[in-house]
C-alpha cells in the first residue's frame, strides 16, 4: 500500500473506461416475466428455477408459485426468451413469455 504525503493511504480510482463498461453491462441485461401454469406443487418452482438458471446468460431467476410466474434477468446478447422458455419446457414446465 502506498502512503500519500499526508500519511493517509493513496486510493487509486478506477479508469473511466471500466466504469463505462460496468454501466454498459448493466444496461445490456433484460428482464422477462414468464407464465408457468403447470406448476402444481411446492417443489415445481425449484425445478423451474434450476432449469432457467442453467441457461447461459441468465443471471437471476425468481419463481412465484402463487402467481405461477418466473421473473428472469438475462443478457440478450447471450440468450433469448425462447431459449429460457425451452429450458423450462424441457424440465417439464412449459413457460410463455409475457408481452
Amino acid at each position: 500500500m502506498a502512503i500519500g504525503v499526508s500519511g493517509l493511504p493513496l486510493i487509486a480510482s478506477a479508469p473511466s473506461s471500466v466504469l463505462v463498461s460496468a454501466a454498459q453491462a448493466a444496461e445490456a441485461e433484460r428482464t422477462a416475466t414468464f407464465d408457468v401454469p403447470g406448476m402444481t406443487c411446492a417443489l415445481c418452482p425449484v425445478t423451474v428455477k434450476k432449469a432457467m438458471e442453467g441457461v447461459e446468460g441468465v443471471s437471476q431467476v425468481e419463481v412465484d408459485f402463487d402467481t405461477r410466474t418466473a421473473i428472469v434477468v438475462f443478457d440478450p446478447s447471450v440468450t433469448s426468451v425462447e431459449a429460457i422458455a425451452a429450458a423450462s419446457a424441457n424440465a417439464g414446465y412449459p413457460a410463455a413469455a409475457r408481452g
